[in-house]
């Protein structure tokens, strides 16, 4: 099972991040079929000229769904031009930001872009009050519910220290272990009471789908559930239940170019109440805005 599970996971971190970019266009207005008179097309020229371009690094789900209803619903009249480049990996991601290759990104939280900060000696910006919650869930393929979970089962959890976290607590909620009290960012070394003996593991968030059918537990963040089709409230076996904001995802970018324009509109556009209305009706509680 051991030797299964680390084929896997050698395949599976072999998977390198995927980039899609999405271009906006946009036409001079015609009159009836016929040429453009040269006060339309000096109109619709001013137009374009004056919509600001960002570049903007995303999750595929939800983060990149909620960007393109920006895109599509509210950029143009904003006097933005919204480029969507998609990321499957969290890394790849700051990197990008770092680098310059990207203005922004919306894919994380608070106390990861801390820890990441912090590993990486990269200083970043992330806006408050933030835009939606992914909640954490323990999530099983081969068990119904959190009593038929064996013992020495194997769980893995997000290798990120701020996701480790989360999971640890919904297990600690649901019964299956307990940790050191006052704990800001508990890990497996402080767990205190193991009752199942429960075998952690460790794992980068993207494997974590892939790797489900091969475990019996593990703990997932939202925008990974809901990206394989799966409904974070219905699937879920213990689910958190503290919608703490602290872990909610916003927008994000290097110290510095927080008040650039073309930033401070986007992070305005994505705390609009039609932002918040397609969060609650397209993923039905498996994502939450917040207010």
């Amino acid at each position: 099972m051991t030797r299964k599970i680390h084929r896997r996971f050698f395949v599976m971190a072999a998977v390198s991040f995927t980039a899609s970019t999405v271009f906006a266009s946009c036409t001079a207005p015609q009159n009836n079929g016929t040429a453009s008179s040269p006060t339309a097309t000096t109109a619709a020229n001013v137009t374009t000229s004056t919509k600001e371009k960002i570049k903007v690094g995303v999750t595929p789900v939800p983060a990149g769904e909620i960007l393109k209803f920006v895109k599509d619903n509210l950029a143009t009249d904003a006097g933005l031009d919204i480029e969507i480049v998609t990321f499957n990996d969290y890394v790849q991601n700051n990197s990008a930001l770092r680098d310059g290759q990207i203005d922004a990104n919306y894919f994380q939280h608070v106390p990861f872009m801390q820890d990441y900060s912090k590993q990486k000696n990269l200083q970043m910006y992330a806006f408050t009050p933030q835009i939606h919650l992914n909640p954490v869930g323990l999530f099983s393929k081969k068990h119904k519910s959190i009593a038929e979970i064996p013992t020495k089962a194997l769980v893995t959890i997000p290798d990120d220290v701020s996701n480790a976290h989360r999971s640890l607590k919904v297990m600690e909620e649901a019964g299956l272990i307990k940790l050191k009290s006052n704990v800001k960012q508990a890990s497996p070394k402080d767990i205190i009471e193991n009752p199942k003996n429960l075998q952690i593991k460790e794992i980068p968030g993207a494997q974590a789908i892939p790797s489900l059918p091969d475990v019996d537990l593990a703990g997932i963040t939202g925008n990974w559930v809901v990206q394989s089709g799966m409904r974070t409230d219905k699937d879920a076996l213990a689910l958190e239940s503290a919608r703490d904001p602290l872990y909610a995802v916003t927008l994000v970018t290097l110290q510095g170019k927080e008040n650039e324009p073309k930033v401070q509109k986007l992070y305005k556009l994505l705390r609009d109440e039609r932002v918040k209305q397609f969060i609650q009706q397209k993923y039905q509680g498996a994502v939450l805005p917040i207010p």
